[in-house]
């Protein structure tokens, strides 16, 4: 009988030297204020996380969470994906967030008028997308560099558009919601609907005219740029045109800002000699795509300008615009303008 009772007497103190380890980290733990980031593979075991997570220095015993599993079916039904979790969590925590599956975070991004893809690049970059998933999903029109292939089975209007081209200028400027694990796409694909959503009967009345859609855009994106109000915007439109019609350049300073980078309301002389297919100062005619995301003044703009016979215009300091019929008229305003 005594023999009974010191064993019961062992069984007791083992019992509970292993609750004394054991129920702790198990069900109460001692959470840090900093959260580690660790990635659960698909198809992980037990074994396999409770040794991730104590490598990550998450849990201090590999063997107290498969213990911990043995009796809790919650650990055996991880979810893969990232998780940020707080080392000294209980094992009763630690189960349940990975059992219920990463958590998604919802960011809102806001994209103005006349943003460059640079721009939008820029703003990826800043949530954590690498600059080349960027550029192999948007692509670069200056380096001749086509948008991801796949995006024009999903919308029409990128289908025609020239061999080398970028999404510059289909990216429609707004607000949206979007998960932030699903960027750089999931944000494309957003504003490539909106686009659509915005353009529709573009294709059509572009085409009545004589005009692809593409140009359109990319005479949209000059506008934007250069125009500062929908009336404004309207009259230089119909310059372009009306320059366009008879072989004159369209000689547009934002065109050669979107070569050098730069902001500059008046170029210099040699930023107007360099050489590039967007210089609108060298060439004739529009640049190989649009220079900017246009908003829906400028691509109303585009498609319908106003009604004028006006071949010039400049603003002066203060923004005000004038307009002239020939050269004669444009030195004047000049003059007028800038003293000069």
């Amino acid at each position: 009988m005594r023999k009974i009772f010191f064993l019961f007497g062992i069984f007791l103190l083992i019992a509970g030297i292993f609750l004394a380890w054991f129920f702790p980290s198990a069900y109460i733990g001692s959470p840090s204020e900093f959260k580690v980031s660790v990635n659960l593979p698909a198809n992980s075991s037990v074994s396999e996380i409770a040794r991730l997570l104590q490598q990550k220095g998450i849990i201090t015993s590999a063997y107290g969470y498969q213990i911990y599993a043995l009796f809790n079916a919650t650990a055996k039904s991880a979810v893969p994906g990232q998780y940020e979790i707080a080392p000294g969590s209980s094992y009763q925590q630690i189960a349940r967030q990975i059992s219920l599956g990463p958590k998604r975070e919802e960011i809102t991004m806001q994209f103005i008028e006349g943003q460059t893809l640079d721009d939008w690049q820029s703003k990826l970059i800043l949530q954590g997308v690498s600059a080349t998933s960027v550029s192999d999903l948007v692509g670069d029109t200056r380096a001749s560099k086509s948008f991801a292939k796949g995006l024009e089975e999903q919308f029409d209007f990128l289908a025609d558009l020239p061999e080398g081209t970028s999404l510059e200028g289909y990216l429609f400027p707004n607000t949206y919601r979007v998960w932030k694990d699903q960027l750089p796409l999931g944000i494309a694909l957003k504003q490539l609907n909106e686009f659509e959503r915005q353009t529709q009967g573009f294709t059509s009345t572009a085409a009545a005219q004589g005009r692809t859609l593409h140009e359109v855009v990319t005479l949209a994106s000059i506008v934007e740029k250069e125009g500062r109000n929908p009336e404004e915007r309207r009259n230089i439109a119909r310059i372009f045109l009306n320059r366009l019609k008879i072989g004159m350049r369209l000689q547009s300073d934002a065109t050669v800002n979107y070569v050098t980078g730069a902001n500059n309301p008046r170029p210099t002389l040699d930023e107007l000699e360099i050489e590039s297919a967007y210089n609108t100062y060298r060439n004739t005619g529009l640049p190989p795509g649009p220079i900017c995301n246009p908003g829906k003044d400028a691509l109303d703009a585009a498609l319908n300008p106003a009604e004028n016979n006006y071949y010039f215009y400049l603003h002066d300091e203060e923004g005000n615009i004038y307009y002239a019929q020939n050269a004669e008229g444009h030195k004047l305003n000049r003059w007028k303008a800038y003293g000069e």
